[in-house]
């Protein structure tokens, strides 16, 4: 489990021109505890520049991101154990395990399009959740690529199909379908198969206590769990995977159990797709040089010639069967025993 606490873009904006007002005012104000002076500023060092930023950084984030992330900081730290702004790691842990084999409530949401979408039109297939907030700068961006990149490592493994990705952005009502859109764009996600939600204001509270992910307003933004909820076909929450940088291995792992585990279906053309779709399955590995899943040629190659053997096998012993059977036909009749003759009169 990690933590984040970003601030909004905004905020470094404002540190920006904060900066620059210092500069063109040739930092002349008095020095104070906690403050850069001018003479910080005048060696022109890394270390100094550093301390200067981070002060007016500090400063300026506090401001922007508090007022930001107040719609959305009502019951979160309850739900979160949190105490003075701050995320309890172990309660927030506690409560995302807890929330394994719920299930998810059918809440309905706002795609990127500012279309209602409900929960229960993802069932049928497992689902990979996200919580974002777009004001993110560092963190939420990171696993949002990451899980990209894990998302694309995976269609080798599963298919094209096989499964769907959702973002649902929870800092309402900035995180409006309006800006999901926009997060969606700047990261490149296409993908038909991934959608970015968007919940109303009132349901938050509701739709994280449901999925057991926590998170509370700081100063710098939010402290938040990061990982992503894996749900099965039945809209039943299977696994939490937690961590800033997704793997394709780590979701691979739920994933290949959910779908291996899945009914079969009732159609024969259907149970057909099925079972080569399972032998597809079992015959990838994860490849931790490409961090995507790859053929296991040779385990491919052993299936083979575990097939081969025991259809010549099959085959001896079908012909061995037919050749005994055309020598019983081909062996002559025996003739029938004449009666006992008559007694002597």
């Amino acid at each position: 489990m990690r933590r984040s606490a970003e601030s909004h873009g905004l905020a470094r904006a404002a540190t920006a021109a904060a900066c620059a007002l210092l500069l063109l005012h040739g930092l002349n104000a008095p020095a104070a505890a906690g403050e850069a002076t001018a003479a910080t500023l005048v060696p022109a060092t890394a270390q100094s520049a550093a301390v200067v930023a981070t002060t007016v950084a500090t400063t300026v984030a506090t401001t922007v991101a508090a007022t930001a992330a107040a719609p959305a900081e009502s019951g979160a730290a309850e739900a979160a154990g949190a105490k003075a702004g701050a995320l309890d790691e172990n309660e927030a842990l506690r409560l995302s395990q807890a929330a394994i084999g719920r299930t998810v409530p059918d809440l309905t949401l706002l795609d990127r399009e500012g279309r209602p979408v409900r929960l229960s039109a993802y069932r049928g297939k497992p689902l990979l959740v996200s919580f974002i907030y777009t004001g993110c700068f560092q963190i939420c961006p990171t696993q949002t690529r990451t899980l990209h990149e894990a998302v694309a490592g995976l269609d080798r493994m599963v298919g094209p199909g096989q499964f769907n990705v959702v973002s649902i952005g929870f800092n309402q009502p900035f995180d409006d379908p309006g800006a999901m859109r926009s997060f969606a764009r700047q990261h490149r996600i296409d993908r038909a198969n991934w959608e970015f939600l968007s919940p109303p204001r009132d349901t938050v509270r509701a739709l994280t206590e449901a999925f057991g992910f926590s998170f509370v307003a700081t100063p710098a933004g939010f402290d938040h769990l990061v990982g992503v909820t894996v749900v099965d076909a039945e809209g039943r929450i299977h696994a939490q995977v937690y961590g800033e940088r997704m793997r394709a291995d780590a979701l691979g792992r739920p994933l290949r159990a959910l779908l291996l585990e899945a009914p079969w279906p009732a159609e024969a053309r259907s149970t057909l797709a099925a079972v080569v779709e399972r032998v597809r399955i079992l015959c990838t590995i994860y490849d931790p040089d490409t961090g995507e899943y790859r053929y296991d040629w040779k385990l491919i190659f052993e299936l083979i010639g575990g097939l081969l053997f025991f259809g010549s096998v099959a085959i001896y012993l079908l012909l061995d069967w037919r050749d005994r059977r055309r020598a019983r036909r081909a062996l002559p009749c025996p003739a029938p025993a004449s009666s006992p003759s008559g007694s002597a009169a």
